[in-house]
């Protein structure tokens, strides 16, 4: 009953498996190595312009989420019975305005993850989000429309989507 286990293959007949990936045979047109440090710099700062904005925006829809809050108290307290079509209103925005903050900063990690890559993805989402931001902060924030709290994120916005429309833009040279 001394019987060893013997292998179900015979280890000298058994084809090695490599677990190698075949080189890519669709020659991908590659950025020239100025672009590439152009691209890898801009990214960078474009990645971190919206994990920071996505930040702020969620930080500033937290606080007003708080006043909010505050305020409901204030009124039920004083007999006040609560104005069911503007909570509605202002919660709508508040999901929306958190939204954009985590889109912000799921793109922004996702832009610096790909710092050395050439894919369009992150990219144009982040044109998206931004494009989104400037049109919550133009809609949905109280006060004149030039306020310079509103022109300032506006203008950060609008100028993150002009860098990534420049690094969309950037010249490939094919590969040989």
């Amino acid at each position: 009953m001394d019987q060893e286990t013997q292998p179900q293959t015979d280890e000298t007949d058994a084809v090695e498996l490599l677990h190698v990936r075949p080189l890519r045979t669709i020659d991908e047109p590659a950025l020239s190595p100025r672009n590439a440090s152009r691209s890898r710099h801009w990214r960078f700062w474009m990645g971190l312009f919206q994990l920071l904005t996505g930040g702020a925006t969620g930080l500033f829809t937290l606080a007003s989420a708080a006043s909010l809050v505050g305020q409901m108290q204030d009124d039920s307290a004083a007999g006040m019975p609560p104005a069911a079509g503007w909570i509605t209103g202002v919660i709508i925005v508040f999901v929306a305005f958190t939204v954009v903050s985590l889109a912000g900063v799921i793109i922004g990690i996702w832009n610096l993850a790909t710092l050395k890559s050439t894919g369009r993805s992150p990219l144009i989402a982040a044109i998206v989000v931004s494009t989104v931001s400037i049109v919550l902060v133009m809609l949905f924030i109280s006060g004149p429309p030039f306020r310079p709290v509103k022109v300032m994120w506006t203008f950060l916005h609008a100028l993150v989507s002009v860098w990534t429309l420049g690094i969309l833009r950037l010249k490939k040279i094919p590969a040989a």
